[in-house]
C-alpha cells in the first residue's frame, strides 16, 4: 500500500509541475478565480505528494518546500512565454497553508503512533 501511495505523490507531482511548467497563453480576466482556484488546489496537493513521498521530513520543512517550488515555477514562466504572478504565490501558498493545516487537524484526532503499530517491550 505505501508504495502504491509514494507511486500516486509521485505522479500527482510531476503531472502538477508539467502543467505549470507547460507553454500556454494569458488567461483572460473572467477565468481568473478560476486560475487561483487551481493554484490553491495543485498546491495543497503538492504539499501532500511531499508528505507521502518525504515522510521523515517535517511537515513545516515540506510546506516551505512547495512554496520554494511555487516560487521557482514563476520564475520560469518568465522564460517559457508564460506570466507569471505573485497572485499565483499567493495562492500557492494559501493552498499549502490550508493543507498544512487540515493535516494538522488530522494528526489530532489521529496521532502518528497509531499508524506505526505497537511499540516494542522493554
Amino acid at each position: 500500500m505505501r508504495l502504491l501511495l509514494r507511486l500516486a505523490g509521485a505522479l500527482v507531482l510531476v503531472v502538477l509541475v508539467a502543467l505549470m511548467l507547460a507553454p500556454g497563453g494569458t488567461i483572460e480576466s473572467e477565468k481568473l478565480i478560476w486560475d487561483k482556484a487551481a493554484h490553491f488546489i495543485a498546491f495543497g496537493l503538492i504539499l501532500w505528494s511531499l508528505g507521502v513521498l518525504f515522510r521523515r521530513l517535517p511537515r513545516t520543512w515540506a510546506a516551505l518546500l512547495a512554496i520554494a517550488l511555487g516560487a521557482a515555477v514563476e520564475e520560469v514562466q518568465r522564460y517559457i512565454g508564460r506570466d507569471p504572478s505573485w497572485g499565483d504565490l499567493l495562492a500557492d501558498a494559501l493552498g499549502v497553508a490550508t493543507a498544512l493545516v487540515i493535516w494538522v487537524v488530522w494528526r489530532r484526532f489521529r496521532p502518528r503512533e497509531a499508524f506505526q503499530g505497537p511499540t516494542p517491550r522493554q
